[in-house]
């Protein structure tokens, strides 16, 4: 607990930066739209989410009886929409630190959640009253409160401000879990408003602008990069339960928004319903210039294809802007607003104050095209790994830098090209090393394949094998002999795989991520040398 720091007044509000914007916001343009609930069917004022905040502050306040919650950990299940800003900011309101849980994980992932983060309360929205007895079960002295879902109002007051606290702990989202098992990452206020602040600066974000959000909103691409910095500028967010992509190209048409973001997965089914429904029909037109009317479209969260990006490019007009970050440094590196610094198969450059460089067996990577593991330092990097003190201490430098655990390499111009996380990503055959990334953007070029995963395998003569689980489109076919002659005009031979597995489904986490080490377990449990239909395979 942190006792000695600033109790909040249970009818104000802290000074934090985000809530003083929305105060700015809010005086300059009283009727400024903060919120548009699609699924309510309903907009909220910067002025009434300040005031909603408030009012729930104190409710959450009176059920613990306490008058600060002193960087207690309040868990809520809440869908995409104003409710779930509401709780977010009044659980920093109250002084607590929230733990946003996932509105598609199963009862046994939640409970892992709510479990390791140790909250000392359970706010859950009315749609998902079904949970609560399972939940329940699980969790047994943990008090659940059920959030009353707000609705618009005419007239609302702008609450008080008291003292801020930019150094408490504030938000603790957990790690995909792509590479081991999922860690709450602890963000303090400082590190939320810098990591809105720089893609503010960077994106230009704006009063006129306006963010359809569609992505999952317990990650960092949903909370920091659509609602956050969204808010910190006084735009306004039309918030979506789910994406549905015909949902999104009619909006596109309306011409009335300006920002969109995704990962790669949503712009691939973009891509597809376009190609189904929409090209050669009589929306084709408007269809095409709604979406060229955007002002900004961003991709991240996992690696754009370049077969992805050229096709929606075709059919918009917009260069996707790619970006990289994660849990742990919210965004570290983009490429330039201007479309003529938006290169290929790069994430760019460092984003506004956060220092980034490339390290290699214990030395600096200065030079160019050079692989290095990428380390970022500054005010966007998280605290802690919730109580694993070992865990934190363990990705960090002796001087102070984190190790992302991902690799790229850094061209004439300092852009940024990632390899893959060191871990999954880079394969090592025949004294070769390989980037999974690099062979899967090729193989999304291939007609038949419409999504993919490659993988390492280990194997005695070679190290690892190169292998891929992939994903057909409908009424193709492919083997393995035909996969390896259509990439040898396109890959070196040692990059081709040499194992193929073609399933009905790739399985992705919510944000598109495709946990490497479990398909892994799950297709190829035995090694390599027993499988005698692979050795007859020509690496050369």
């Amino acid at each position: 607990m942190t006792s000695h720091q600033p109790k909040s007044n249970s009818h104000s509000l802290p000074s934090l930066p985000l809530f003083l914007a929305a105060k700015d916001h809010a005086q300059r343009n009283p009727h400024k739209i903060a919120v548009i609930d699609t699924a309510k069917d309903e907009e909220y004022t910067y002025a009434q989410l300040l005031s909603d905040t408030a009012t729930l502050k104190q409710t959450i306040l009176a059920q613990l009886q306490l008058p600060d919650l002193d960087e207690r950990r309040i868990a809520f299940l809440t869908p995409n929409g104003y409710d779930y800003a509401v709780a977010q900011w009044a659980v920093w309101a109250a002084g607590g630190v929230c733990v946003p849980l996932c509105t598609t994980h199963p009862v046994k992932e939640l409970l892992y959640t709510i479990g390791d983060s140790d909250p000392a309360l359970i706010i859950l929205h009315p749609a998902f009253a079904h949970m609560e007895t399972p939940l329940r079960e699980g969790t047994h002295t943990i008090p659940f409160m059920t959030l009353t879902p707000f609705v618009q109002a005419t007239t609302h007051a702008i609450p008080p401000f008291g003292e801020g606290y930019l150094d408490r702990r504030a938000l603790m989202i957990y790690t995909s879990g792509t590479t081991s098992s999922p860690k709450g990452c602890v963000t303090t206020h400082r590190n939320i408003t810098f990591q809105a602040d720089c893609l503010v600066r960077a994106w230009q974000y704006s009063p006129a602008d306006r963010l359809i959000h569609v992505l999952p909103l317990h990650h960092v691409h949903g909370i920091i990069n659509g609602l956050t910095a969204s808010f910190l500028a006084g735009a306004t967010v039309e918030m979506h339960p789910k994406f549905d992509p015909g949902v999104i190209w009619a909006r596109w048409q309306a011409r009335d928004s300006s920002l969109f973001m995704a990962v790669p997965t949503i712009y691939a089914r973009l891509v597809d319903y376009f190609e189904s429904h929409i090209r050669g029909t009589e929306a084709e037109t408007a269809a095409r210039e709604g979406a060229r009317a955007l002002r900004l479209v961003v991709s991240g969260s996992a690696a754009l294809p370049t077969p992805i990006k050229s096709k929606f490019a075709e059919i918009t007009g917009q260069t996707l802007l790619e970006r990289y970050g994660m849990t742990e440094i919210g965004m570290a590196l983009s490429c330039g607003l201007e479309v003529s610094r938006r290169v290929d198969g790069s994430v760019g450059w460092p984003l506004p104050g956060v220092q980034v460089r490339l390290t290699k067996e214990g030395r600096v990577v200065e030079g160019v095209d050079e692989d290095g593991q990428i380390e970022v330092k500054g005010d966007n990097v998280f605290r802690e790994y919730w109580r694993r003190p070992e865990a934190t201490v363990k990705e960090f430098t002796a001087d102070g830098w984190f190790q992302t655990g991902d690799v790229a390499r850094r061209d004439g111009s300092g852009a940024y090209f990632i390899q893959g996380r060191a871990s999954v990503d880079l394969i090592k055959s025949g004294g070769y090393k390989i980037s999974a990334l690099e062979v899967e953007r090729t193989m999304l070029g291939l007609d038949a394949v419409q999504e993919v995963a490659v993988v390492g395998l280990d194997d005695e003569e070679w190290g690892q094998r190169v292998a891929a689980l992939v994903k057909l489109r409908i009424g193709t076919t492919l083997d393995l002999g035909t996969l390896r002659a259509q990439l040898k005009t396109e890959l070196a031979p040692y990059k081709i795989p040499t194992v193929l597995k073609v399933v009905e489904a790739i399985d992705r986490n919510a944000m598109g991520k495709v946990n490497k080490k479990s398909i892994i377990k799950k297709y190829w449990p035995i090694t390599l040398t027993s499988i005698t239909s692979i050795t007859s395979i020509n690496l050369n």
